[in-house]
């Protein structure tokens, strides 16, 4: 046997070897990997949908903090103090935000005495609790991005989507590998082939997306190094505060003595910090108010034009004050960076990983290839069983069956099921009474409950009626959003037009647009299965004549 033939059979065994890596590795991490790719593209516009998801902000007026004057900017941190002066005397934080163009209420977080953090808006004029008849408590389009990163999870949903992240990156590379014809396969669509059709489909997304999902990917796991990484920082550092404020350029956060001290005024200190930083504040927080360690921390106005096309963004400003005695600790002057380098290169990778840089033009294309990675990742669990529906491979033995069972069902929810859940999540924003307590909590309860009753109905009904009901489902959900919207909020396309929301705007045409796309598959597949019934008429037909 020739050299060359013998390294043709070892290159056959290794492309063959990465094949099963990549079917079977992609498919036990598809489902995740389905859902922190679809929520992450649909959290790329997580600011638009907030938006759209709390109408009523729009009730309490209109603030541009570009425009407004000292005297504004201050009376709103007098108010904020006071409250929390009173409220939460001796709390483990304040955090006061100013009103913005997002939000025009002041907002207020402090932690009480059970540890958890409390959240109060209040009138920019009246300094009056906004009740909650008049809000509309919700995390908005920041639910998707927290389920991108953690699955609302923690620390272990960190974990979780970043194993699922390397089983990516392995499954990309194994791809690479397999496919031999990888860029003429992009070019080749051939349509109403079964499992060749579905094949074709994949590869074109994979294709399409591929540069983008790897920046993806690795630019994910970069953000949360110290994390996943922690050895290097355990390693030369005897807490983990120093290594932070080494690369953060900033004093060490300072423990508390648990000697009382009460704290200056911040009106007072917020005015400093404007004077020094020759800019507009924003936000002010308090580290151990009440306590004679208490830190306060002044932040500039960020200004989004000036840092347009840019990866490493410039400081928006920072003022950092001995909040007992009034000292100046540290200052971080506007428009600079004086951080470390690798704080510098994990910024970029920040911004690259959550389209930070380039507005809305750049989000749009993150949200066209974030959807071509969706589909390659359903079009690669829908392909395997394809596959094995046509030709069962008898893996598991005499529960091969059950097992293919068990993963078309988690097909169909993991899905069709999460694409339902996703959509039911604007619903449940506009059906859930306002006065609910812990409204935003019982959002994203209800998201989770409505995608667990994918899973039962997939389990209970045929896989093929199971796909063509859940994506008529979804199809309605999107195309009557619009109308559910205005019956509940008397807000529609045509006043967001008039109004020149363009946000709005944008959001229920695309939540349309999928309406319609749901709409065709679902047409495709009930002619597909009217067809598959046809010939097994004809077939059946044809061998009772025979007889």
């Amino acid at each position: 046997m020739s050299k060359s033939t013998d390294v043709s059979i070892e290159q056959g065994r290794f492309r063959q070897s990465m094949a099963w890596l990549h079917t079977w590795g992609s498919l036990v991490a598809s489902w995740a990997l389905f859902a922190i790719f679809l929520t992450g593209t649909i959290g790329v516009f997580d600011d638009a949908i907030t938006h759209w998801m709390t109408p009523e902000r729009a009730l309490i007026g209109e603030f541009d903090p570009a425009t407004s004057t000292q005297e504004q900017r201050l009376d709103a941190v007098t108010q904020g103090e006071n409250f929390l002066r009173k409220v939460a005397p001796q709390s483990h934080f304040w955090r006061i935000r100013l009103p913005s163009e997002a939000d025009p209420a002041i907002g207020l977080s402090w932690e009480d005495d059970n540890a958890e953090v409390q959240q109060r808006r209040l009138h920019p004029v009246s300094g009056e609790i906004i009740p909650d008849q008049q809000q509309r408590e919700t995390q908005g389009g920041h639910h998707f991005v927290h389920m991108h990163f953690e699955f609302h999870a923690g620390m272990t949903g960190i974990w979780l989507v970043g194993f699922f992240t390397m089983i990516m990156l392995v499954a990309l590379v194994s791809g690479i590998i397999i496919h031999k014809r990888i860029f003429k396969d992009f070019f080749t669509f051939r349509s109403g082939k079964g499992q060749r059709s579905w094949l074709d489909a994949h590869n074109a997304s994979s294709v399409l997306s591929l540069p983008f999902q790897l920046m993806i990917a690795y630019s994910g796991l970069v953000i949360f190094v110290s994390i996943y990484m922690p050895a290097g920082v355990l390693a030369n550092y005897d807490k983990p505060q120093s290594f932070f404020a080494e690369v953060f350029n900033q004093p060490e956060h300072r423990p508390e003595t648990g000697i009382e001290a009460d704290v200056l005024s911040l009106t007072e200190l917020f005015k400093q910090s404007e004077a020094l930083m020759e800019k507009p504040g924003s936000f002010i927080s308090v580290e151990h108010p009440g306590d004679s360690s208490a830190v306060a921390k002044i932040f500039g106005l960020f200004e989004q034009e000036k840092n347009t096309g840019r990866l490493l963004f410039l400081s928006s400003g920072q003022v950092i004050f001995d909040a007992v005695t009034g000292e100046m600790i540290h200052i971080e002057a506007p428009e600079t960076f004086d951080k470390s380098s690798a704080f510098a290169a994990q910024r970029i990778m920040r911004t690259l990983h959550f389209a930070n840089f380039g507005g809305y033009t750049v989000r749009w294309i993150y949200f066209i290839l974030g959807m071509a990675g969706t589909i390659m990742m359903a079009t690669g669990a829908i392909l395997f069983m394809v596959k094995r529906r046509q030709k069962s491979l008898n893996e598991f033995g005499t529960q091969t069956p059950k097992v293919y069972r068990a993963i078309e069902v988690l097909n169909i929810s993991a899905i069709s099921g999460l694409m339902i859940a996703c959509v039911a999540y604007f619903w449940v924003n506009r059906l859930l009474p306002l006065d609910v307590p812990e409204r935003a909590s019982w959002e994203i309860k209800l998201f989770f409950f409505i995608w667990l009753g994918s899973l039962l109905h997939a389990a209970l009904r045929p896989a093929s009626r199971a796909w063509i009901e859940q994506l008529s489902t979804f199809s309605t959900l999107c195309l009557l959003l619009p109308i559910l919207n205005w019956l509940t909020t008397g807000q529609h396309l045509i006043s967001y037009f008039i109004e020149g929301d363009w946000l709005n705007v944008g959001l229920e045409l695309t939540v349309v647009l999928f309406g319609v796309l749901g709409v065709c598959c679902v047409k495709i597949l009930k002619s597909k299965q009217h067809k598959a019934a046809s010939r097994k008429s004809s077939s059946y037909k044809t061998k009772s004549e025979a007889a």
